[in-house]
């Protein structure tokens, strides 16, 4: 919903939920459970995200890479870098190092470089339903036709469905998005195709298609899946 800006959400590394043991964050938790449920938050300045537990504290760089939720305010510590990478996605601390999981299930910000131990599948939860606004108004479907338009006044209910780090997004009908071979989005697909979420700033997010482009408005009012970078037409209140 337009408005919303603090997303609960799991971070899954290698397919398992990261679960607080203590104070110390690790991945050894095979059920979702409030514990593993965390709020992002994006500072409006940097773009930095700062993630918070339940009981309200901020994860925290500490000493030797570790990573704890023993923050109760906002610092340089606690803020991270999220580097999407299509279903998966990386965080970087403010040591410049990525956080990865370690053999005994513990998260620590030690890696140089981006590996499997760590890419982690972030879900938004409690997120069923999905409405766009961009720079020139709602989506919503084109009536007479099985696109979409991003400039109206008043906006469709679309339903998210999440799949091993992608989204489906369906419409009304009961149909899918898809993105045609011309580069417009449709909503009559009878089968799911993948589009991967970004939550890039404050209160908005972008939309690639599994073409690696970015979800648009066009000058004409429609919704095209050809974007080359996430910029004003391709970033939406959601």
């Amino acid at each position: 919903m337009p408005g919303y800006t603090r997303p609960p959400l799991t971070f899954h590394a290698s397919f398992r939920p990261w679960l607080l043991t203590g104070v110390s964050i690790s991945a050894n938790q095979e059920d979702e459970t409030d514990m593993e449920t965390f709020q992002m938050e994006i500072d409006k300045e940097t773009k930095k995200c700062m993630f918070r537990t339940n009981e309200g504290n901020y994860w925290t760089l500490v000493s030797h890479g570790g990573i704890q939720s023993t923050a109760t305010e906002v610092g340089a510590n606690t803020m991270f870098d999220v580097e999407w990478l299509g279903s998966r996605v990386a965080l970087r601390a403010s040591n410049g190092k990525y956080i990865c999981t370690k053999k005994n299930g513990q998260l620590a910000a030690v890696s140089d470089t981006v590996g499997e131990d760590e890419q982690l599948v972030l879900k938004l939860i409690n997120r069923p339903i999905l409405i766009l606004r961009g720079e020139d108004g709602f989506v919503c479907h084109h009536k007479g036709s099985n696109t979409l338009d991003a400039s109206r006044s008043v906006y469709d209910i679309f339903t998210l469905h999440f799949s091993h780090g992608a989204y489906h997004i369906k419409g009304t009908s009961g149909k899918f998005w898809y993105v045609s071979s011309s580069g417009l989005v449709c909503s009559d697909g009878e089968t799911p195709e993948d589009f991967f979420l970004e939550l890039l700033e404050h209160g908005r997010v972008a939309i690639r298609g599994k073409n690696g482009k970015y979800l648009r408005g066009d000058k004409g009012g429609n919704l095209k899946g050809d974007g080359e970078t996430a910029d004003a037409s391709s970033l939406w209140e959601y």
